[in-house]
């Protein structure tokens, strides 16, 4: 069935759903993965230490945001990437191998990583991104703190991008192949990362609001990774094999 008839909306191409409901589960499989929230964590702790309410809700959705920014420009250039090379044969079959690889990867990490911790960044790493942490929301000065909270959420996030394993550029490459206004690339993209960070924005929330810090359960982490594993397996098999089933227009 190709259309669907509801009252008051109409007509609607069943087709033109299959895009947003792929940002929606990518985006949230991707935001789930237990690397890409320690850092969040680690400044919640030291926010719920101050006494000023609005420069902990300042500094927390600065690190937020920008994380975001970050995910928005790697998703466009990554975008970008494929619309210029146009729809080439070896690029679909190294994106399609790249997402069966995620797709083992993910899965063999949820058999093995039991506790559902992040293995990319070690106990070294975190200290010192702890220190830098710590020291800049005890900078008295507020600009100084605000600038230096833009800067560490820039470098935590390019190095935790390879987190993601390959998720990003299957999802980008997806987009591509598909004919679509220059504005709706982005739109899906926008969808991507606005459940990407649901889960930074609902564990912040909650925190500020009840002055205590709460996180995701590892059990949630390990879900994430057993649905990533699949849903990779599968598009890279249509990559390879039937690619027209993911051009969705």
């Amino acid at each position: 069935m190709e259309s669907l008839t509801l009252p008051i909306l109409g007509t609607i191409q069943t087709a033109n759903l299959s895009l947003p409901v792929l940002s929606v589960v990518i985006g949230l499989v991707d935001g789930f993965n237990p690397c890409a929230m320690w850092t969040l964590l680690f400044l919640i702790s030291l926010l719920l230490g101050m006494k000023d309410r609005r420069r902990m809700w300042i500094l927390g959705t600065t690190f937020i945001i920008t994380s975001a920014f970050v995910y928005f420009l790697f998703l466009t250039a990554w975008l970008n990437f494929f619309l210029i090379l146009g729809f080439v044969f070896w690029v679909r079959i190294a994106i399609g191998l790249v997402a069966l690889g995620a797709g083992i990867y993910n899965l063999r990490d949820y058999y093995i990583n039991r506790d559902g911790a992040c293995k990319v960044t070690g106990d070294e790493k975190r200290k010192k991104t702890f220190d830098k942490l710590k020291n800049i929301t005890h900078e008295k000065k507020f600009i100084l703190a605000f600038g230096g909270i833009i800067l560490l959420a820039f470098a935590v996030n390019l190095v935790e991008l390879v987190c993601s394993a390959g998720l990003p550029a299957v999802y980008t490459q997806i987009l591509s192949i598909n004919d679509l206004p220059s504005g709706q690339y982005y739109l899906y993209i926008l969808i991507y990362i606005f459940f990407f960070m649901i889960d930074d924005l609902f564990v912040f929330a909650i925190a500020m609001i009840t002055l205590h810090a709460v996180g995701v359960q590892s059990k949630y982490a390990r879900l994430s990774r057993l649905i990533g594993g699949i849903l990779m397996l599968i598009i890279g098999g249509l990559l390879l094999f039937k690619p027209e089933i993911l051009m969705f227009g």
